[in-house]
């Protein structure tokens, strides 16, 4: 099949939503973001891109820490309000409880089953974009979705929320196969 251009869209699939928490003004503040990604996983790294002006945009350049949320399709409500709303117009923390970890400047969600506190390593901007690449200092997940080896083993019952460049939000669907075993069906 041809493949068409269609101009300078980042189609990577899928695209998880996360909440990045920061403190502002004395206060835990949270941004709906789809600008996450893993940039390493030894050493953990993450990187997350906010516009210049959000509100938790400030706390993190601040403080230098931030924290990356993963809420569930239940919270798919919030979620949505989020990142419509700014904090320095709504009291964001009113509506969830937050905690800190070892880092005292990233307001973690207690109801997301996974929460990361991220200790800033680098920084740039892209026109109005501002990226914070962040070393993942601690990692908190909820027991339920824990196996035996501290590993996130059950993702479809973490039931993140995915979003699309078509304005819809999605869930995952069943595993299709086990990492370093397919390869050899290709050998046989």
């Amino acid at each position: 099949m041809p493949k068409r251009p269609i101009g300078s869209v980042p189609y990577v699939y899928p695209v998880p939503i996360v909440l990045v928490g920061a403190l502002v003004d004395g206060r835990p503040n949270y941004a709906t973001v789809g600008d996450c990604a893993i940039a390493g996983i030894r050493p953990a790294v993450v990187v997350v891109s906010l516009g210049e002006t959000h509100h938790t945009t400030r706390g993190i350049v601040e403080h230098g820490t931030f924290s990356v949320n993963v809420p569930r399709t239940a919270d798919l409500a919030l979620v949505d309000y989020f990142g419509q709303v700014s904090g320095r117009e709504i009291d964001k923390s009113e509506l969830v409880r937050s905690a800190f970890g070892e880092l005292e400047t990233a307001p973690m969600i207690l109801t997301c089953p996974v929460s990361l506190e991220c200790l800033v390593v680098n920084e740039c901007s892209v026109e109005h974009r501002r990226i914070f690449i962040g070393s993942v200092v601690q990692a908190h997940v909820d027991e339920a979705f824990l196996d035996e080896d501290g590993r996130v083993a059950r993702l479809g019952e973490l039931d993140p929320i995915l979003y699309a460049l078509d304005n819809r939000y999605y869930r995952i669907g069943p595993a299709i196969g086990v990492g370093y075993e397919e390869a050899d069906k290709l050998c046989r």
